[in-house]
């Protein structure tokens, strides 16, 4: 995966999830003290440096080749604290919006995303730009089947929290402090209907009657401020 940008860039040096491979930078750029511990180095002229991508994207002149490693699965999920929260993502495509989302979780306290396989769009460089350094601070869990993922869920202690326009109670009626797993669904097709009928809340954000309607990212960041209000800020 290439990722670009510098504040991406940066958090990826500091974190330790990813394995960096390569590292390009535009010779007009001076990011010495940012890569002064990494080797490997390639530097390039705007021309080539341009051309390392399919389409323009504002990588301010520092890019790297990387590999994530000890990705995290479900399983892991078993001994989590009781104050885990992950945010379950059904039919996002946008890349740009599950960037966003994640840089919400990183800012909120949410511990981690889980996406599918096939439905769900693949995370990328463009994402992890979005996300602007949020990658590097939650844990991504890439799943075959969100049903079977909810049943895994429950068995681990977890509540399924499902938000949806014709929700039953609003988002601070109900108290989410524990083990929760909130799903948001594709401005499009919404929530699939297993993933409904496997929730045991389904609740709405408060709007006014006469436009209800919010992008999926804005969305997720209401419900993260939510939960993280409700734990008084203080969910890790």
């Amino acid at each position: 995966m290439k990722i670009y940008g510098l504040h991406t860039c940066q958090e990826a040096i500091q974190s330790n999830r990813y394995k960096i491979n390569k590292v390009y930078l535009m010779k007009s750029k001076d990011y010495s003290k940012i890569i002064n511990s990494l080797s490997n180095i390639v530097y390039l002229d705007k021309k080539q440096f341009d051309s390392l991508f399919e389409y323009p994207v504002v990588h301010q002149g520092i890019a790297m080749d990387v590999e994530l490693h000890n990705v995290p699965t479900i399983s892991n999920l078993k001994d989590v604290n009781k104050n885990y929260i992950v945010a379950m993502l059904d039919n996002i495509t946008d890349p740009h919006n599950l960037g966003a989302i994640i840089r919400s979780a990183a800012v909120f306290g949410v511990n981690g995303i889980i996406i599918h396989n096939r439905s769900s769009c693949k995370i990328s460089g463009t994402v992890a730009k979005a996300a602007s350094g949020g990658l590097e601070h939650v844990d991504i869990y890439t799943v075959s089947n969100l049903s079977n993922t909810i049943r895994d869920l429950k068995e681990y202690g977890f509540w399924i929290y499902a938000l949806c326009e014709s929700g039953d109670k609003y988002l601070n009626e109900v108290d989410m402090k524990g083990k929760a797993c909130l799903i948001l669904g594709s401005e499009c097709s919404g929530i699939r209907r297993l993933q409904k009928e496997n929730a045991d809340f389904i609740l709405k954000i408060p709007t006014i009657n006469a436009f209800s309607t919010l992008n999926v990212s804005n969305a997720a960041a209401i419900t993260f401020y939510e939960v993280a209000r409700q734990y008084d800020f203080n969910i890790n």
